[in-house]
């Protein structure tokens, strides 16, 4: 056995959690999740934040084993902080509101680390987590680089991603933004195409969910909640180039 969870698990169950404490909210036509108080009430793990001076200046996000030691900005200069176990980390930078859909997105990635650690405790590595905003610019060592890229990192962006968008949230802005139509894509032997109006769209409902576009639109895609037609379609209908149909 190589894995000992998958994808289509990892979405039912952060689904389930989501559903789950809805009902102990009473909320029933809410569009975003409250992700802070998810994980500080549901999951019962509390949340800091602190000035990061780690190494990898993209590593926004923590999980604490009780252990490995944090490098933080004080007054004096730089010093290494152990929080608590079970304790998660956010960088103060990211209480920009203009880092708001960033933030959110780091809250969950490191509550999915505290799910992944009783969901699959076997496979999820017990030490500290950290969650990087990957920069390609940036020359990261192999331990560094090895971390991002592990089997556990992935399912936590898998689970992170659907903890904010749950298929019976994104189904219910589709619904309110889009009459419950899918997304139109146009597909090509060399890509996709979207036209302006569905990128406007997808912005539209990826703001009422409180993420990125890129996000919403990854979650479109692992949904199946995109609608493909042939690129033809869209050059010679939508933009009149080339020859028309039945002309």
């Amino acid at each position: 056995m190589k894995k000992l969870t998958t994808n289509d698990e990892i979405e039912t169950l952060c689904e389930s959690m989501i559903k789950d404490y809805f009902k102990t909210k009473h909320y029933t036509n809410v569009q975003c999740v409250d992700i802070e108080a998810f994980v500080k009430e549901y999951l019962k793990v509390p949340i800091e934040y602190d000035s990061f001076r780690e190494v990898d200046y993209g590593r926004v996000g923590f999980y604490s084993d009780g252990k490995r030691p944090l490098r933080v900005q004080r007054e004096g200069g730089v010093e290494e902080k152990i929080y608590p176990e079970r304790t998660i980390v956010i960088d103060r930078y990211l209480l920009r509101q203009s880092e708001s859909s960033k933030r959110r997105f780091t809250i969950a990635h490191e509550g999915a680390h505290d799910i992944l650690k009783k969901h699959i405790p076997l496979q999820t590595n017990p030490a500290a987590a950290f969650h990087s905003e990957f920069d390609p610019d940036m020359t990261y060592n192999k331990d560094i680089f090895k971390e991002m890229m592990s089997v556990n990192e992935c399912f936590a962006n898998r689970a992170a991603a659907c903890l904010l968008m749950p298929r019976f949230l994104m189904e219910r802005v589709l619904k309110h933004y889009n009459d419950s139509r899918k997304v139109i894509r146009y597909i090509g032997d060399d890509g996709t195409a979207l036209r302006q109006d569905q990128k406007l769209l997808i912005q539209k409902m990826a703001d009422a969910m409180g993420v990125s576009f890129t996000a919403f639109f990854n979650r479109l895609r692992e949904l199946d909640l995109f609608e493909y037609h042939p690129m033809e379609e869209y050059l010679h209908n939508e933009l009149q180039y080339g020859v028309m149909p039945n002309a």
